[in-house]
């Protein structure tokens, strides 16, 4: 990164925080006189005119003050933004209510998360649904439904509870339902995700299980395709009408684009993904962004844990001009208390 002097890099500082908050270019006589910054307005001007220069800051337009760029609120972020911990006690409050009043279905609590992180923040937020390299299936019931069909149950380590109805073409006894259910766990419980979705659906059964062969070959090929739904990574979205509030995306062609990509599943999956790859949180600011469509917004994200296993990603997705510090505590505070929920769902 440029080394930029002392008083440049509080020149930048004001910049940026001016404008997150009032969304119009920050001209020299408003940094004299709200900053405090001692010296002439033409001292100021050439100031930053030499940000402009090195790539920190552009006049939008003529005789407009100046706006921070991509590079600005990159210089801004590793350089000058404090450590964002508290997410305020208002925040923290509602997010301990998430965990103590939890929804028992993996997708609500993901779902619920993403929903109070856009009310949180004013940005559109996003998470993948939780899945781990070592998810196995826990238990697996086989339950009366009705005439016609029983009622598969798959409960996955991860907290995940998949059920099905599985058709029959003849009355099934509580003795082939409880047969059944001891086969399935038999052969299929401490499994993990990737074995799972690769069993054979045509299975042979010995012995007293012949009675069950027929109920057999309905139910596996059902458990099955739960595996291999599963492996099919969900994104959850939420708050996208909070974008469509921001002035940087009042162009209808601008807006239409954004909302496009964030259609795309592959799209928002590898934006988020780039998690993985930080110890922390990771920020991704404009045309750093890998996909076009999105190079007018930032995007904060992080991992999710299921017990000491990475589970998931979560972040949001707002303008460059963003407030950065505000972002990035709202993104660690619910990916904490999401793990905290989902490894309890996966002890439970």
């Amino acid at each position: 990164m440029t080394l930029l002097d002392e008083r440049k890099i509080l020149i930048l500082q004001a910049i940026v925080d001016d404008y997150v908050e009032t969304t119009r270019p920050v001209g020299s006589e408003r940094l004299i006189d709200k900053y405090n910054f001692s010296c002439k307005s033409a001292t100021m001007r050439n100031e930053m005119a030499e940000l402009a220069e090195l790539g920190f800051v552009v006049q939008p337009h003529t005789s407009a003050g100046r706006i921070p760029t991509d590079l600005g609120y990159r210089f801004y972020v590793d350089e000058l933004m404090e450590p964002a911990n508290d997410a305020g006690r208002a925040a923290q409050k509602r997010a301990r209510k998430l965990v103590t009043e939890a929804a028992s279905e993996v997708a609500q609590v993901v779902q619920q998360t993403c929903r109070l992180l856009a009310e949180m923040t004013s940005y559109a937020s996003l998470a993948t649904d939780p899945i781990t390299e070592h998810i196995t299936a826990r238990k697996l019931y086989v339950a009366e439904g009705d005439e016609r069909h029983v009622l598969l149950v798959v409960l996955m380590s991860s907290g995940h509870v998949e059920h099905r109805l599985v058709e029959t073409d003849y009355p099934v006894t509580s003795d082939m339902l409880t047969r059944s259910s001891i086969y399935l766990n038999a052969s299929f419980a401490g499994l993990q995700l990737d074995m799972l979705a690769s069993v054979p659906t045509s299975i042979e059964v010995d012995g007293e299980l012949k009675q069950v062969t027929a109920l057999l070959h309905r139910i596996v090929p059902q458990v099955v395709n739960i595996a291999r739904k599963l492996q099919q990574r969900k994104v959850y979205i939420d708050g996208t009408s909070q974008l469509i509030r921001q002035p940087e995306f009042q162009d209808i062609n601008r807006l239409e684009l954004i909302l496009n990509a964030l259609d795309e599943k592959a799209i928002l999956y590898r934006i988020l993904s780039v998690a993985v790859d930080s110890t922390d949180t990771a920020i991704v600011i404009g045309a750093e962004n890998e996909s076009p469509y999105m190079q007018a917004c930032s995007v904060i994200s992080t991992t999710y844990f299921i017990g000491t296993q990475r589970a998931g990603y979560l972040g949001v997705v707002g303008p460059t001009r963003m407030h950065y510090k505000n972002a990035v505590a709202a993104v660690k505070l619910m990916a904490h208390n999401l793990s905290a929920v989902l490894t309890s769902l996966s002890l439970a």
